[in-house]
């Protein structure tokens, strides 16, 4: 899990400067969706403090695939797949940063015919949403793969789809904000969020309160245990994922790629990313047990996602809830500073294995580096993104589900129109924080 040191250089300011005594907005949480949003709020010209109890990034807004496609999503992220992708093509140039932006594709390749079938039924949402998704023959995969091994029998293609690097992207939205003015602040945790009469009136940080009309909860893992002081029970769970850096191999393609069971795109020095297709690990605890019956009904649909562990985890869990540990001590809020999650070693094999198979040329490439995040996943697959909550001034994003790398920029940006002009330009129903409440929660098309 060597994730390289220069990917989290500091954006914040020092650990001994005082936080403002007010802003307008506060957000909790430094990963992507955090930092674009104190970007676009900056830019609108909002006073934003950033809070993160860690490192910027420093869990999974940096350890995703990287892949920044719209293909094969649920339809209530269409739309704001579409926007965000409008976003990235000129992102490196609003950041003035590289990002490892490539606008290659993405390509599913089908091994069989119920692979081909499944991929074949996302057509009818593309067309709906007037996505340029098509399905390759064959013949146009090998095309698009050159020097393909195995058995295909086409694939699903989005040529407006890309990949970018997740190590990159948080921090540039972070020192672009606090160039225009935001508070970025890391080892500094949100114990709580203050609420009077219905209205968001602050939040209380490790180094003391500040008042705030707007508090954004972008938490991650740590979401539904600050919703919880508020009185909101949110069914996340998470799970984990692994993901492996190679060594340079000869050049393939820029195009994200799911094929004999590998997911994985390769950057311009040659070396890729790769997983275990869409496999997640469940390292079972006694936290699994709540919330489980929003899951339980898609459990066996989803069988072939999860891999479900009964390890190690589960006594740390019981070690976390005794008086004495170091998420009783930093309390609900924060939880645990930085948890160290283990990657699935035989998955990166098998998926090592499985491009080596696919490609043959690649039999020198190595695996170089390795590394896993915690997955907040909600029961339906599709995250919550609101700003218009109970209590007043609150606003959520979390939950995505192992796919929200792609969506950062645009989720940055939505929030940020919805905070400060009460618009969020683009229909946000579906992606409501209260549908939980309501029951209003349809079966998931796809966790991963």
């Amino acid at each position: 899990m060597n994730i390289p040191e220069t990917a989290f250089a500091r954006a914040s300011a020092p650990e001994d400067d005082g936080l403002p005594r007010e802003v307008d907005v506060a957000i909790i949480g430094g990963g992507l969706m955090g930092c674009a949003c104190a970007y676009y709020l900056s830019k609108a010209g909002a006073r934003v403090l950033l809070l993160e109890k860690s490192t910027l990034a420093g869990q999974q807004s940096s350890r995703a695939w990287g892949f920044v496609r719209q293909q094969s999503r649920d339809e209530a992220e269409v739309p704001l797949m579409q926007a965000s992708i409008d976003i990235w093509r000129s992102l490196e140039r609003e950041l003035q940063t590289d990002l490892g932006w490539r606008n290659d594709g993405c390509l599913f390749v089908a091994g069989n015919e119920v692979e081909r079938d499944g991929y074949e039924s996302w057509l009818p949402v593309a067309r709906s949403f007037g996505v340029d998704t098509v399905m390759l023959s064959p013949r146009e995969v090998m095309k698009k793969l050159p020097g393909y091994a195995v058995p295909q029998l086409g694939g699903l293609f989005t040529a407006s789809d890309g990949q970018a690097e997740p190590t990159l992207v948080a921090r540039a939205f972070a020192l672009r904000a606090r160039e225009r003015g935001a508070y970025i602040v890391e080892q500094c945790g949100a114990r709580g969020i203050d609420v009077a009469a219905g209205q968001v009136v602050g939040v209380e940080t490790e180094r003391g309160y500040v008042k705030a009309n707007t508090v954004v909860c972008a938490a991650g893992v740590t979401t539904f245990r600050l919703l919880k002081l508020l009185g909101i029970d949110l069914p996340q769970q998470l799970v984990r994922g692994t993901v492996a850096r190679t060594t340079s191999g000869p050049a393939l393609s820029g195009i994200s790629t799911i094929a004999n069971g590998v997911g994985f795109r390769q950057r311009l020095d040659g070396s890729f990313n790769i997983a275990d297709d869409a496999h997640v690990d469940v390292d079972m605890t006694l936290g699994h047990l709540r919330a489980l019956h929003w899951y339980a009904p898609s459990l066996w649909a989803q069988r072939k996602s999860f891999r479900f562990h009964l390890n190690g985890a589960c006594l740390t869990d019981l070690h976390q809830r005794m008086p004495w540990s170091e998420a009783s001590r930093l309390g609900a809020g924060i939880h645990r500073r930085d948890p160290l999650i283990k990657p699935n070693d035989k998955g990166l094999a098998t998926a090592m294995r499985a491009l080596k198979a696919a490609f043959p040329g690649q039999v020198n490439t190595q695996i170089a580096d390795r590394w896993a995040g915690a997955i907040d996943v909600l029961p339906d697959g599709i995250p919550v993104i609101d700003a218009q909550t109970s209590p007043l001034g609150l606003a959520v994003a979390t939950g995505f589900c192992g796919h929200g790398f792609a969506m950062g920029p645009i989720v940055g940006k939505t929030l940020a129109d919805w905070i400060t002009t009460g618009n969020p330009g683009l229909d946000m129903r579906q992606l409501r924080l209260s549908r939980f409440a309501e029951g209003d929660v349809k079966p998931p098309s796809s966790l991963f």
